[in-house]
């Protein structure tokens, strides 16, 4: 046997066990050459002061999650179930950060590098508090508990400084543009839903109306819905494509909202909703800014 063959042999072997974030305390060195197979997390990793060396369709990353901005040589490792197993192997890993939902994968994507399961704050009952922690978990792995401390310490920093200047008054609805007719919107379970407590600003979609939201705390919502909270300005997420956007301010319905009638519409940047704690920091401060716009009648959709 080569040592060549040797060396491949006990890499295979070490990498059916997953990824401990211990293990750095115990002697492995921290990973230097990480996939990670989720945008969101993908975020986290940056937000870090690290960079993945692949990730599922890079420019799904640039144009819906955005900041912390991705490196133009982070590699494409295909889908995100599955991704090209041939493009793991050949940026020969030393760490996937993994979802839960790549459940059925482990077992190959572990013959290629150790694993580390991670997102599953985003269907937490308490998404905020569980996606610290998880901000932590992965700290831990990277050796960078350092990186984490300052970043959880800047979030509370911010979500604070964002309360004590936001204007109290009107409840907000929050969602995503899916037609001319409906929205999805953002309540109960969700982290935007977490974070707009911790700002003290009232969300609609937990009021009166109690929309049923699913796993990750949203819910489809008809236009017409909107009526039953005529108080609520409305903050709608992007990306908001032209046509899309177009629809919608044409359309009766929407005309009709009390909200679009007396602009308390703000557009927001693109924020990801499920992703990490930079967003949740823009999400804050984006938030401030749409009520300081609304309050001077700046808002709506042109």
């Amino acid at each position: 046997m080569t040592s060549q063959h040797r060396r491949t042999l006990l890499r295979g072997a070490a990498a059916l066990f997953a990824f401990s974030p211990a293990a750095s305390a115990i002697g492995r060195p921290a990973p230097r050459r990480i996939v990670v197979l989720n945008w969101e997390l993908t975020e986290t990793l940056l937000a870090l002061g690290r960079a993945p060396v692949g990730i599922p369709l890079p420019a799904w990353y640039t144009n819906t999650i955005a900041v912390p901005p991705l490196p133009s040589n982070v590699a494409d490792v295909g889908l995100l179930y599955p991704p090209n197993f041939d493009a793991l192997l050949a940026l020969a890993p030393d760490l996937l950060i993994v979802t839960p939902a790549h459940a059925g994968l482990l077992k190959p994507l572990r013959r290629i590098a150790p694993t580390l399961t991670l997102g599953a704050y985003m269907t937490d009952a308490h998404p905020y508090a569980s996606l610290c922690a998880e901000t932590r978990t992965m700290a831990d792995a990277l050796d960078s508990r350092a990186r984490a401390d300052a970043l959880l310490a800047s979030t509370v920093r911010v979500l604070s400084d964002v309360a004590a200047r936001m204007p109290r008054g009107r409840p907000v609805v929050v969602a995503d543009v899916i037609d001319e007719r409906h929205l999805r919107v953002y309540g109960a379970g969700s982290l935007f839903d977490d974070v707009l407590a911790k700002i003290e600003m009232p969300n609609a979609a937990n009021g009166h109306v109690r929309w049923t939201t699913n796993g990750m705390g949203s819910a489809v919502v008809p236009l017409p819905r909107l009526l039953d909270i005529p108080d609520a300005d409305i903050a709608l997420t992007q990306p908001l494509a032209p046509d899309i956007r177009a629809a919608l301010a044409s359309s009766p319905l929407w005309r009709a909202l009390p909200a679009a009638r007396e602009k308390r519409v703000a557009v927001l940047p693109i924020i990801a909703p499920y992703g990490g704690l930079t967003s949740m920091q823009r999400f804050a401060m984006a938030m401030a800014d749409a009520r300081v716009t609304i309050d001077n009648g700046g808002g709506g959709l042109a």
